[in-house]
């Protein structure tokens, strides 16, 4: 039987998800948590150090990013794991996200290491685009236009935008980046929603369009619709989602107040949608806040996109792996 939020308590979800070992909740168990053959796997890599009084230790970011992308497609080294994603011959995008102001964006250094992991592979600096709405949230991720940094390419979509398209209720213009790459590393940062609930992965895509205010209505099916997209949905490799400074009330926007300090990857957009709705409330109870259901925020997409095929969204069939450094 298929659950969703809808149809149970909290508690019931968590179990029914996989996500309960012995009592523990994803925030105190480490190790596989689910075991699920041909399932999606979502990996999970944490070290609260990560992120301390001195700032950010940006070497120990990328030994999350690393074991979590290894865990996510099955190898045990980073440099075969970003080569069974990506080939030399590519050319890949990066989409980070900076709406939120420099204190709650796609971290710098994340872009860094996976233009590292990209060059180790095979692909030229200048054959990876980095891309945001506008120049303010480019530069709110590291990304000036006017000091591009790592050697890489940055596109704003609001000045970079092709041929209107439609899919259902999605009707806009893309950002010129999504013909151009081959593929490309989504890489949200974990929010609450003021209107979808919860934005990570597919949300994100907001920063890929002409006009994402006009998307906001109906934005559930809208959000599916536009990560439908075959510029979208054949070409996610890879998402490497920003679990270190985060906010699960209040978002999208404002200072991060809570500070897991992970990083989470997942070859599966939905899936990564998945855990962090389940993230997000686990963090909202244990603070007394009303989950996103009772606050008129019910992340309807994430169900929706399973619907449309485009992923995975129970969490009992994906493989979760906490992994503590």
């Amino acid at each position: 039987m298929t659950y969703t939020l809808n149809d149970m308590t909290r508690r019931e979800f968590l179990r029914t998800a996989g996500l309960i070992v012995g009592g523990a909740t994803l925030a105190g168990a480490a190790g596989p948590l689910t075991a699920q053959a041909q399932a999606p796997r979502v990996g999970i890599a944490r070290n609260t150090a990560v992120w301390g009084d001195g700032g950010l230790d940006p070497h120990l970011l990328g030994r999350l990013i690393d074991e979590a992308v290894m865990w996510a497609v099955g190898e045990d080294t980073p440099e075969k794991a970003w080569a069974k994603c990506f080939s030399a011959d590519e050319v890949v995008g990066l989409k980070p996200n900076g709406i939120a102001g420099y204190e709650l964006s796609t971290l710098p250094e994340t872009i860094s290491h996976c233009v590292d992991r990209l060059e180790g592979v095979g692909i030229p600096r200048d054959h990876v685009i980095v891309w945001e709405q506008n120049p303010g949230h480019l530069a709110a991720c590291g990304v000036p236009l006017d000091d591009i940094p790592w050697g890489v390419r940055a596109v704003p979509t609001d000045s970079n935008l092709g041929e209107p398209v439609r899919n259902g209720s999605f009707s806009d213009r893309l950002c010129t980046v999504l013909d151009e790459c081959d593929a490309f590393v989504n890489l949200p940062i974990l929010k609450d929603h003021s209107v979808s609930g919860v934005t990570a992965a597919m949300k994100n895509h907001y920063g890929s369009i002409g006009n994402p205010g006009a998307q906001h209505a109906e934005i559930h099916q809208k959000i599916v619709d536009l990560n439908d997209l075959p510029q979208i949905k054949d070409k996610t490799r890879l998402v490497i989602c920003d679990m270190v400074h985060t906010v699960v009330d209040g978002g999208p926007f404002g200072a991060p107040h809570y500070f897991p300090g992970a990083m989470l990857a997942t070859t599966d957009f939905v899936a990564c949608d998945a855990v962090c709705w389940y993230v997000i409330e686990e963090e909202r109870a244990r603070r007394g806040i009303p989950t996103l259901k009772d606050s008129g925020r019910e992340p309807l997409h994430i169900a929706g996109a399973q619907e449309r095929g485009l992923g995975v969204a129970d969490l009992g069939r994906i493989n979760v792996n906490v992994i503590d450094l």
